[in-house]
């Protein structure tokens, strides 16, 4: 069992943690007296969802299909480290790295229309640590990619 297949799937367990407190959380956005995540937004009164819009969806999918990536990636990395006959011929480190690599490319987009988003009003934007978890995610995602080509490239030599 290599270290790198063993930090490769800490980081992905870390990261599907932090993606999915950061989607199912309402702190992407704080203003005073209200915060707003992807689906839902609270105000001092209550709280309620959030109106769909097309960059908000696009927002919703990207970062869906990078958790759903990472869940896919977390598992081909479980099946390389402790059953290597499962899916015998087919090389699991090299697709937890393209899985991930994709996961992360998912991720900054997902960050970057929802940057943009917020900021076109022109007024200030209190971003908070759900929209932090996100960024976090997309740099975790990249970093395991990498750490599990790294794995792939030392085993084929």
């Amino acid at each position: 069992m290599s270290v790198l297949k063993m930090s490769s799937l800490g980081l992905l367990l870390l990261n599907v943690l932090l993606l999915l407190i950061s989607l199912s959380t309402t702190h992407w956005i704080d203003q005073p007296g209200a915060n707003f995540g992807l689906w839902r937004y609270c105000i001092q009164l209550g709280c309620g969802s959030v109106p769909s819009t097309s960059s908000l969806d696009a927002v919703r999918a990207f970062i869906i299909i990078s958790f759903l990536l990472l869940l896919v990636a977390t598992s081909f990395q479980i099946l390389e480290i402790w059953h290597k006959t499962v899916l015998d011929g087919t090389n699991k480190q090299k697709l937890t790295a393209i899985l991930s690599l994709s996961a992360a490319c998912s991720a900054v987009l997902a960050m970057s229309i929802f940057t943009g988003t917020a900021r076109r009003g022109g007024s200030p934007v209190g971003f908070s640590w759900s929209f932090d978890l996100g960024w976090v995610s997309a740099a975790l995602s990249l970093l395991a990619g990498v750490v599990a080509f790294v794995s792939f490239k030392q085993e084929a030599q």
